[in-house]
């Protein structure tokens, strides 16, 4: 491949690797420059074209910037010095190659050496993206105040706080959509639910956590992290199941250099939540490697009902947030096993304890009548890798992991001030997974190299679940093989009239799974820069989910009870049997996706981009029938209910039930008397259907005094609905109670340099409905304002200050039926109100 085109390649995402020796046999002679004002990667592009030398950059620092005109005679240090003029980037010339990064990024050690850049949303190194990517960076997440990877995600416009989050209460909706055994945080894009969200470390799947298929990310340590880029787009063609609502890629950093060390306490104003937390980072650089470890531990007290005057409906001894503490560990290092080899790794280690209390009265003491819950959590994985240069811009990539999730406690329950059970929880997951894969060009065409990538690999998931009821003890196994294509048709080099840059993507993946049958997944994406300041995308593909091992095969219940509760006209003696629980039977979750989307930089520093997303989510996993009441007389229901089942029949479902037949009808069962048979047990059966708009501006300007003013916008706005069964009526989801609200947005001011920082940040939610009592309630719209100061207090020392929500803004209280239900929606507030936290970081 040419090598102007392998650097148009580098400059939108991957690494270039042109020879050394003729780099260093150019770098100091003088040639002719004379190119206009341009974006700041084609200027580059070209300047390294010209020079023939080696060049390494990230495109999410050359996003959105622009070149000064260059003209004269120069060297190749000289000329790309030029073009980097007030870019707030430096070039880093070494062994014959220069490097370009931010200016207050610790260079990395060779850079032939170093591992290429992730590209999330594509196997191919330098395919363009035609959804957004969002990305956050370290330096955004210090900014405003966050110290864990759950903080993030549930500060994100697109993202739900339902699913997995400490701060989840009881009685929060659907138990199998918000609940939390261990304190696990996750992302959950358009609220679709967390295991519809596919997370990675550094582009690798690791074990998965509780009895969900999801990463529990505050795991991970912040001080270890580079950035998170998030492509809010179904991925399955690219990553397999579970990429549904999209996929985050959380990126380590590549090289660090020294020790740092980090102290933060704080707590709510209000009462409760005394936050202590203390980080160790530390790293070397070499010239054939690097490693880096990061330990991280915390602790933050609980925040009871009693402290906040809109929980009143619960017993003041009730924690609306539990206490928690964490052991975090992280570790990854690369090392080159010769020029053209390297050998990588990421090692997680996470131990945690989670504690409860609920109170089932309001004036009884919960360890008189109540509830007392501990949860204990451990993980470990680790994911190595090998990849080579092949030559001929040919590269091979062999990757696995290996990982375990063990939850623990218990849970004990109080009635009339005496122990009434003592439950033990144990949940195991272990997962295994291998992957190679090929990728590079096949062939030239006037706007680039056509490129493929190419794989297969296999993944097995155990997992254990013990209960008084009885232990769900499954494995599941699946093989998957993988192609994509890359077809640049035009290239900036050409010069088309509003064809600056056209390129079309297709890729496909097959799954075959041990209790499913194969699945197959495409993907078409294209990408049309008309103009160099202008990116239009479109994608269409499919995606799926598997069911949760635990939400299949953990047992179904079979009840007895009398007809008249279900039906009319049937006589007194007359019963039913009804079933209602997991059921292994049922199968994958399937998706269509469309997004098209828009990105604009039309000056230096200012970029816009919109994006418009339709969700097609069919045979969700659901209970069919909400409530058994009057179901023998709904035409609606009639496909799940049989009359006058036979004996044979009623039979085989007893039998097949967790604990045989459970008698609610107060008499003997007998099968004559036994007039229906009501299959309520879960399936495939649910339509759900999600459309939005995702906006966002960022506009940075560096001022005279070399200080930086940056401003960031993001909004999003989603509408969802659900249809139960096929003739049922559609339902709203965003918008309601325990669900995503229409609409979210977050916009940031940040003004300083590198000795002091002040940020602020607004986040608005707009109001829910509370629809589930006869007459709506209306829940207001709800806004909060954090602020942060940084501020170098002497050599490599930092102090920062952060206020979040500065108004002390509360959540509105919900009615509940019970006293054991959190009075407020968990899933969409906090209970924190305003936190005060003091953080101190040296660097070594």
């Amino acid at each position: 491949m040419k090598k102007s085109r392998s650097l148009a390649l580098l400059l939108i995402g991957s690494a270039a690797c042109l020879s050394p020796a003729a780099a260093l046999a150019t770098q100091h002679q003088r040639q002719t420059y004379d190119m206009p004002a341009q974006d700041l990667g084609d200027a580059l592009r070209s300047a390294a074209a010209i020079a023939d030398i080696e060049l390494y950059a990230s495109s999410s620092d050359l996003e959105g910037k622009t070149a000064p005109p260059l003209k004269g005679e120069l060297t190749p240090r000289e000329a790309i010095e030029a073009l980097l003029t007030n870019s707030g980037l430096i070039a880093r010339f070494e062994n014959g190659s220069v490097v370009i990064a931010s200016r207050y990024a610790v260079p990395s050690a060779t850079p032939g050496e170093a591992e290429p850049i992730i590209v999330t949303g594509s196997r191919i190194a330098g395919a363009p993206a035609a959804a957004p990517v969002i990305e956050v960076t370290s330096e955004d997440i210090r900014n405003a105040g966050q110290t864990d990877l759950g903080e993030v995600a549930r500060s994100l416009p697109q993202n739900f706080g339902g699913g997995h989050n400490p701060g989840i209460g009881s009685g929060q909706g659907a138990p199998n959509e918000n609940a939390n055994v261990n304190g696990a945080s996750s992302f959950n894009l358009r609220g679709i639910g967390p295991n519809a969200t596919l997370t990675l470390l550094n582009g690798n799947r690791f074990a998965y956590s509780g009895i969900s298929s999801v990463i529990d990310v505050s795991a991970i340590p912040v001080s270890a992290v580079e950035r998170i880029e998030i492509v809010a787009d179904g991925a399955s063609a690219i990553y397999g199941a579970d990429a549904v609502a999209g996929v985050v890629n959380i990126l380590l950093k590549p090289d660090y250099d020294g020790v740092s060390t980090m102290a933060r306490i704080g707590a709510s104003t209000d009462g409760g939540n005394v936050q202590q937390q203390y980080g160790l980072l530390g790293g070397r650089a070499w010239k054939s490697g690097g490693l880096l470890a990061a330990y991280d531990y915390s602790r933050s007290s609980s925040i009871r009902a009693g402290d906040r005057d809109y929980a009143g409906a619960s017993n003041p001894e009730t924690m609306l947030f539990p206490t928690v503490w964490r052991h975090s560990l992280l570790m990854s290092g690369h090392q080159a096993l010769g020029p053209d080899i390297t050998l990588a790794a990421d090692f997680l280690y996470k131990k945690s304890r989670l504690h409860s209390v609920t109170g089932y009265a309001v004036d009884v003491p919960p360890d008189q009548l109540g509830l007392d819950n501990v949860s204990t959590s451990e993980i470990f994985g680790i994911a190595p890798s090998l990849a080579a240069d092949l030559g001929g811009d040919w590269r091979f990539k062999a990757s696995g992991f290996f990982g375990t999730d063990r939850t623990g406690g218990y849970s004990d329950v109080f009635f009339g001030g005496e122990p009434l059970a003592h439950i033990d929880k144990h949940f195991f997951n272990r997962n295994l997974a291998l992957e190679a894969g090929f990728q590079g060009p096949l062939f030239a065409l006037p706007g680039g190299d056509i490129r493929i990538a190419f794989g297969a690999g296999a993944r097995r998931n155990d997992f254990f679940a013990g209960s008084p009821t009885g232990d769900v003890d499954r494995r599941r196994d699946n093989l998957f093989a993988y192609g994509e294509l890359l077809i640049p048709i035009t290239e900036p080099a050409q010069d088309i009239v509003a064809l600056h840059r056209l390129s079309l993507t297709g890729a496909l993946r097959f799954e075959d799974y041990s209790d499913a049958r194969g699945i197959a997944t495409p993907k078409l994406s294209i990408v049309w820069e008309p103009v160099p300041i202008l990116r239009l995308g479109a994608s269409w593909g499919r995606s799926f989910k598997m069911p949760t091992l635990y939400q299949q095969y953990s047992g179904y219940s079979a009840i007895l009870g009398r007809a008249s509760r279900y039906g009319a006209g049937y006589p007194e003696n007359a019963n039913i049997v009804f079933a209602a629980g997991p059921d292994d039977r049922i199968g994958p979750e399937r998706s269509e996706n469309l997004t098209m989307s828009a990105h604009l930089t039309p000056a230096r520093g200012l970029e816009f981009t919109a994006a418009w997303y339709r969700i097609d989510y069919s045979d969700r996993v659901a209970t069919p029938i909400a409530s058994l009441l009057g179901v023998l007389d709904n035409p609606l229901y009639a496909g799940l209910v049989t009359l006058n089942p036979s004996a044979a029949l009623l039979g085989d479902i007893i039998a097949g039930s967790l604990l045989g037949l459970e008698n609610s009808s107060n008499r003997p069962y007998d099968p004559a008397t036994t007039v229906a048979f009501i299959d309520n047990r879960d399936r495939n059966i649910a339509r759900q259907r999600y459309s939005g708009v995702d906006l966002s501006m960022r506009y940075r300007i560096e001022l005279a005094d070399g200080k930086d003013l940056a401003l960031s916008v993001a909004g999003s706005f989603l509408t969802s609905r659900q249809q139960l069964l096929p003739r049922a009526t559609w339902t709203p989801l965003a918008g309601t109670v325990f669900h995503p609200s229409r609409f979210r947005a977050r916009a940031g001011l940040t003004y300083g340099s590198e000795r002091f920082t002040l940020a602020a940040f607004v986040s608005h939610m707009s109001g829910l409905d509370d629809e589930r009592q006869a007459v709506p309630v209306r829940i207001p719209a709800y806004a909060m304002l954090d602020l942060t100061a940084r501020a170098q207090i002497a050599k490599r020392t930092e102090i920062s200050v952060v206020i979040l929500n500065f108004f002390n803004a509360e959540p509105t209280a919900i009615e509940t039926a019970l006293a054991s239900e959190t009075p407020y929606d968990t899933t969409n507030y906090s209970p924190t109100g305003r936190f005060v936290g003091l953080t101190i970081r040296k660097e070594w």
